[in-house]
């Protein structure tokens, strides 16, 4: 955070190399040569927990490219604009070692008297981890880091591992080549709506059906309760088991 800190404050800076560490390219040219600055907008506040480190204002370059879509250059570190990547896989290791409480009272370091995350944000973000990072992530960051998850391990020190590899560029690498960050859900890419059949000469179209008139129904419960069909059945974890 201090080396991008340092750089979106120096005056002027190299845009063009920004915009193509970043991995945004122009939907018009393909390319980001075609990148000018629009604005600049700052996040109220970024915490570190690992350090206690807070960082207030923290400029966020917006650019436009000749498509008229503008994008953000989101720094490699911050997940969300309000923590530090690093430090959120540090306090989750420290969730699969020591437990939700130790972690709890361990974030607690980082404030100013009030809590900086919940109990049950730790519970979330331990998933979030565990199905985005590792589940997904890692997919790609593995070969990068020459890094390969193995289930014989303990978690918590493949990960302390892992955090050890990381770096600013092998991230924006990542949000390059997919779109999103290393702890952000995945985007799915919705399949493409089935085409009208088309019509072959010398074959007759089949007739669209027309819509039969529902039944009459009768007023009260019974009228609601069979236009919305037959309730679902209610199966227990004792039944299930």
């Amino acid at each position: 955070m201090l080396g991008y800190l340092r750089v979106m404050r120096e005056e002027p800076i190299d845009l063009a190399a920004a915009v193509a560490e970043s991995g945004l390219l122009c939907g018009r040219c393909g390319g980001p040569g075609c990148a000018r600055r629009h604005a600049v907008w700052y996040r109220k506040r970024i915490t570190d927990l690992s350090t206690g480190a807070v960082f207030d204002r923290v400029p966020i370059v917006r650019v436009r490219f000749c498509d008229r879509r503008t994008a953000s250059l989101m720094p490699a570190w911050v997940w969300r604009g309000r923590f530090v990547v690093d430090s959120v896989l540090e306090t989750v290791s420290r969730v699969l070692r020591d437990g939700v409480e130790a972690a709890y009272g361990w974030t607690w370091l980082a404030g100013t008297g009030d809590a900086l995350v919940s109990r049950r944000t730790l519970g979330r973000w331990r998933a979030a981890v565990s199905s985005r990072f590792v589940g997904s992530a890692l997919s790609w960051l593995g070969p990068q880091l020459d890094f390969f998850w193995s289930h014989t391990t303990h978690a918590a020190d493949q990960l302390d591992s892992l955090l050890d590899r990381l770096t600013g560029p092998v991230l924006l690498g990542f949000r390059a080549a997919t779109g999103h960050a290393v702890l952000d859900k995945p985007q799915l890419h919705r399949s493409k709506p089935r085409r009208a059949t088309r019509r072959i000469a010398g074959r007759p179209v089949s007739p669209v059906s027309p819509e039969v008139p529902s039944e009459r129904l009768g007023r009260g419960r019974w009228c609601h309760d069979r236009r919305r069909g037959p309730p679902a059945a209610d199966i227990s974890e004792d039944e299930t088991s």
